[in-house]
């Protein structure tokens, strides 16, 4: 596990550094006993080829879990419940993390280092929704998922470019999308979703 890096004078003068302090939530007992379990079977898994069930109503086969799929792609899945985060506040972070390092540091502080947007323009954009700001943009990002520090490239697309339903996006198929292509050590596609079926069960307690 990477050490937390102290602040810049000028860091520490921004008006969120204080974010920066707080504790990282442990990993649930729950989300644990899935690791020490191993790779789920493959047959669980949703192909990349069947996407769009991830808006169809109700739970997949796997929402926790990872393995290597037959054609010799990796597989990934997770599910993290995050009470009072709104869709909005979900599409404004993306936008939000990537225009100062500090904020990137802030989501995981032992073991993000910057992630930079290349298209500012976009992201500052006031006309566009929100969602619109981070879809189609490029962030360059430091971050260590293991092995140390790598570079990575997150190239965000807008979902139809990808392959999926953009029409569910802010409906009750889908309260919100963030998907990217990766290119780096281990380059991959990777989706961040806030799907109704929870938020809309939950929201009034959030």
């Amino acid at each position: 596990m990477s050490e937390r890096a102290p602040l810049t004078p000028e860091e520490r003068a921004l008006p969120y550094a204080k974010f920066y302090d707080l504790p990282i939530t442990p990993i649930p007992a729950e989300k644990l006993a899935v690791l020490e379990g191993g790779p789920i079977d493959p047959a669980l898994a949703l192909k990349i080829e069947d996407r769009n069930d991830l808006f169809l109503p109700g739970d997949l086969p796997c929402e926790i879990g990872y393995c290597v799929m037959p054609n010799g792609t990796g597989f990934l899945a997770n599910r993290t419940f995050m009470p009072g985060v709104t869709p909005e506040m979900f599409e404004w972070w993306f936008a939000w993390h990537s225009l100062e390092d500090l904020r990137y540091r802030i989501w995981d502080p032992e073991d993000h280092f910057y992630a930079r947007q290349q298209n500012r323009e976009k992201t500052l954009d006031q006309s566009l929704p929100m969602r619109e700001r981070t879809w189609g943009t490029q962030h360059v990002v430091l971050e260590d998922v293991g092995g140390g520090p790598d570079p990575l490239i997150l190239e965000f697309r807008y979902p139809s470019e990808l392959g999926y339903d953009e029409s569910k996006v802010g409906t009750k198929a889908c309260a919100a999308m963030m998907c990217a292509n990766g290119h780096g050590p281990v380059p991959g596609q990777g989706i961040a979703a806030i799907l109704p079926q929870v938020y809309e069960e939950n929201k009034d307690n959030w």
